[in-house]
């Protein structure tokens, strides 16, 4: 409040002039916002009426008044009978921006202060974690890897489910909803992995989440205890390997071959972990499948020491050269160790962030306890629209649809590649997914990923993968790119590398 005792007047202040654009009440609030917290407007000091700085500036007196009133809410002037306009005695913190953001603020200089330096904070240190992708958005250019084609994704009729589900129901998808998922999109993914995957599970069982990210998030803090052992594929996904070593856990990377995980080397290694991280239906990078005889071992020893199974089932749909195989989840004695998580980012676009997990009954309250004390629940709206979109046939149609488009692109990746890389980059044959593993020859990863990058061509080298050292390669993308730019980027990267 403005002290009792008269204040100077104020008669003339120089304010300065709006800038081009600015509209005079942003400008004359802000002029006389810094005016007050550089002190040339001193506490207590008595502004001219409105009427009178309106007449000295040249503009209306209701800019005048609603500059006034934005300054008196924020608590910069006070206004009283008797007394007219006054800067208060007490002023806000200068650090206070209210109003109009967009000018300037003297802020103090403050000390400076090192970051916590607890277990997770120095784990954390260690780790740049692969979705902190920084500058432009990467999958954009040839030949990143895991991305699908966004452009193909029919986004007119996902607006119009979403426009008619905010018509139809706008109270039930504003307000808060059930931590372990919509009950409608709960039920239809039941009935999908039914169909698709050979999982019959009741809806109870499936918990929604934002990401398989997640998913092994959550598995590792109920299921892990802090220095307890887990089996990490090698090579393998570096989001979850960067996950294991945040969280404290002691990682055990198993090598991979063309099928799989190699169990029995995972059992000399450490019979005793209490999970086993795996990519059974299309292994991440390699490319293989999990093979009947280990998936049934990896069972067998998941079931005779307690242990759990996380299956990353990522991308599974997308098989070129026959159906999918069924999920490890849906073998007999899977039911109480293995947990089965999937995502939809992958299958319509990234943005979506929402994904789902199967659980053996024993986890299923704890998980849905640590969504609910975590992230409350996953986007209410988002679920009701995926909902619609399961139960009315479009995500059938649409996985079939991008099934035969990527099956189109990874012969023309393969094509080009005989065409322009022969000596020089080995392409296995493309089974399934959305990116490949190709070898090369004659120069470094690095390097190699160097002079593409340079060119606006985006791979990621396999060591990146790697713990044990590999044959050089890259990963490559194919998925979200036209034959033509395939071909193009398949020509410029024989140049590039061919280069002395």
């Amino acid at each position: 409040m403005a002290a009792n005792n008269q204040g100077p007047l104020v008669v003339s202040l120089p304010l300065g002039a709006p800038q081009p654009g600015e509209s005079l009440q942003r400008w004359l609030y802000g002029a006389l916002r810094e005016a007050i917290l550089s002190s040339r407007l001193p506490s207590g000091s008595q502004l001219p009426s409105t009427r009178a700085l309106a007449g000295h500036y040249g503009m209306a007196r209701g800019t005048v008044q609603a500059a006034y009133q934005q300054l008196q809410s924020e608590g910069y002037l006070d206004t009283g009978s008797g007394y007219g306009t006054r800067v208060c005695t007490v002023l806000p913190d200068a650090r206070l921006n209210a109003g109009f953001p967009g000018r300037p603020v003297r802020v103090p200089a403050e000390q400076p202060r090192e970051a916590p330096a607890t277990a997770w904070a120095q784990r954390l240190q260690a780790e740049k974690p692969v979705f902190m992708s920084g500058g432009a958005q990467r999958g954009l250019r040839p030949f990143f890897p895991h991305r699908g084609d966004v452009l193909a994704f029919p986004i007119d009729l996902w607006r119009k489910l979403h426009t008619a589900h905010l018509r139809t129901s706008r109270l039930v998808d504003m307000l808060d909803a059930d931590p372990a998922g919509l009950p409608a999109l709960r039920s239809a993914i039941a009935q999908y992995l039914a169909i698709a995957r050979g999982v019959r599970v009741g809806a109870e069982r499936i918990v929604i989440l934002g990401s398989v990210q997640q998913a092994l998030d959550l598995t590792l803090r109920l299921v892990v205890a802090p220095g307890e052992r887990v089996w990490m594929e090698d090579p393998g996904y570096p989001g979850a390997r960067q996950l294991m070593k945040a969280s404290g856990v002691a990682m055990v990377d198993v090598p991979v071959d063309r099928e799989g995980l190699q169990v029995e080397v995972a059992m000399g290694l450490a019979a005793d972990a209490r999970l086993a991280y795996v990519t059974p239906s299309h292994q991440a990078p390699l490319g293989g499948e999990l093979s009947p005889g280990r998936r049934l071992a990896l069972l067998r020893w998941a079931s005779e020491r307690g242990s759990y199974i996380f299956e990353d089932d990522y991308d599974s749909e997308y098989r070129f050269v026959a159906k999918p195989i069924p999920a490890l989840r849906s073998m007999a004695g899977a039911d109480a160790s293995v947990i089965l998580a999937g995502t939809f980012s992958k299958l319509l676009f990234p943005s979506l962030r929402l994904a789902y997990v199967v659980l053996p009954p024993q986890l299923v309250e704890g998980f849905t306890r640590l969504v609910s004390l975590t992230a409350r629940h996953a986007n209410s709206l988002a679920q009701a629209v995926l909902a619609d979109f399961i139960e009315q046939g479009h995500f059938d149609r649409h996985l079939r649809r991008m099934r035969k488009l990527y099956a189109v692109r990874a012969e023309a990746f393969t094509q080009a590649a005989e065409r322009h890389w022969q000596g020089l980059i080995e392409v296995p044959p493309i089974r399934a997914g959305l990116d490949v593993v190709c070898r090369l020859h004659g120069i470094d990863e690095l390097e190699a990923q160097a002079r593409l990058a340079e060119a606006g061509i985006d791979v990621l080298p396999l060591q990146h993968y790697c713990v044990k050292a590999q044959a050089p390669g890259l990963v490559m993308g194919f998925a979200p790119y036209e034959e033509a730019a395939i071909d193009e980027a398949a020509r410029d990267v024989a140049r590039l590398l061919r280069r002395p």
